[in-house]
């Protein structure tokens, strides 16, 4: 009887090691395993399957025909099934590694700063990291103002002040503490606590880091995009460091996408706009504001209004009319590339300028003539410079004007 017993036990202790030895060999032994990736990569055709593992040089994938292994100089961006939230936060923290963090509030002193995230949990902020914060959302035409009064060369930290005729005031001295319902600023020697419904934002005086090293693109669902210098997988969730040494776990139910492709490629789509202006083919006696938006230069994809949803890399800068788009060079990028070419299919066609500013400066003038297509933009680059893309026409009719910058892109 008891040798009866001995053996059920052998046997049984002999299926568990052979389950546990599956389990430890199968990819699928993330307790809380991405099923549903997909992975585009710069050349190819996408990968589908299940994540197994993944690190900043390279990505597993258990697909249906079996494992697959890429590099990260082969994938552009791995995508997850999670949707951005509908609702964007309402602060939106800019730090100097060029990550972007929305939350519902900020507050700390010194060394300590957490950011509260929608869910209620937060996040801590090395004092190192900080840039900026827009405490408050702001209308689409004020983006440019408020870039340029957080870029503008100071020596101190600032409190930035919105005006009813939509402009921003900056008035320099010294962030001491920031509460949820106030502002402690050190102006002059003199502490003053600023009620938060009378700001728009805070700057903080820091050198700037330059972020030549390549680093890899993480959005999350509240809309937050991380800098990755480098990240690890867990069983449930990534783990990323910051160029500044920052460490953020993100949940894999939080994950939006990995763009690996940050390294060394920007789309054009992907970094902020701060202007566009259109040259009017008609002058309304009475504006119609629906009318002046259709000439704006503006990113498509297959010719319609590109979506959120929409691959960075699909979308097509489509200027209707003359005009011109404006951005900055993010650091680390140093050359344009894309291809200019028309859009209209008439027998009318007028003589164009196509050009590229930094600046003041004109760095390039081409002549898109009549009988031509498209031409070639590869265009040098300054990194953090205010850049012009211009569509320019002498001729008063305007007729045939339209031009596509085909996937305008940054590259390393």
């Amino acid at each position: 009887m008891n040798l009866n017993r001995q053996s059920q036990n052998l046997v049984a202790a002999f299926v568990f090691m052979l389950t546990m030895a599956f389990v430890i060999a199968s990819p699928m032994h993330l307790a809380g395993a991405c099923e549903d990736v997909t992975v585009s990569l710069l050349s190819g055709p996408p990968v589908s399957g299940t994540l197994v593992s993944a690190d900043a040089g390279k990505m597993v994938i258990q697909t249906k025909a079996g494992s697959v292994e890429k590099s990260a100089a082969e994938i552009d961006r791995v995508r997850f099934a999670n949707k951005l939230d509908s609702q964007i936060p309402p602060v939106q923290l800019l730090l100097l590694d060029g990550s972007k963090a929305y939350g519902t509030r900020l507050t700390g002193k010194s060394t300590v700063w957490l950011l509260k995230e929608a869910s209620g949990s937060e996040t801590a902020i090395p004092s190192k990291s900080l840039k900026a914060a827009l405490l408050k959302p702001i209308a689409p035409e004020m983006a440019g103002a408020w870039q340029a009064a957080i870029l503008e060369t100071k020596n101190s930290d600032a409190v930035i002040v919105a005006r009813p005729t939509k402009t921003f005031d900056r008035i320099n001295g010294v962030i001491s503490q920031v509460l949820e319902t106030s502002v402690t600023f050190d102006l002059d020697g003199q502490q003053i606590d600023i009620p938060m419904e009378k700001l728009a934002g805070l700057v903080w005086f820091q050198r700037e880091l330059e972020r030549v090293k390549p680093t890899i693109e993480v959005t999350v669902t509240d809309h937050s995009v991380w800098m990755a210098e480098s990240f690890t997988v867990k069983a449930d969730s990534i783990e990323l460091k910051t160029q500044l040494g920052q460490s953020v776990s993100i949940p894999f139910t939080k994950l939006i996408s990995i763009n690996y492709s940050t390294a060394n490629i920007r789309w054009l789509s992907e970094i902020e706009l701060l202007s566009a202006v259109a040259d009017k083919q008609i002058d309304f006696k009475n504006p119609v504001a629906s009318l002046d938006r259709a000439f704006l230069p503006r990113f498509v994809v297959g010719g319609r209004t590109a979506s959120s949803t929409s691959s960075p890399g699909d979308r097509d800068l489509y200027f209707p009319s003359p005009g011109e788009y404006i951005f900055r060079v993010p650091q680390g990028f140093s050359q344009l590339q894309c291809k200019v070419e028309r859009t209209d299919e008439g027998s009318q066609r007028t003589n164009l300028n196509i050009e590229v500013w930094q600046d003041d400066q004109k760095l390039s003038e081409q002549t898109l003539a009549q009988n031509v297509d498209f031409i070639e933009v590869n265009i040098a680059l300054k990194p953090e410079k205010k850049t012009k893309l211009v569509v320019a026409c002498k001729s008063k009719l305007m007729v045939g004007t339209e031009v596509t910058w085909k996937q305008p892109r940054l590259k390393r």
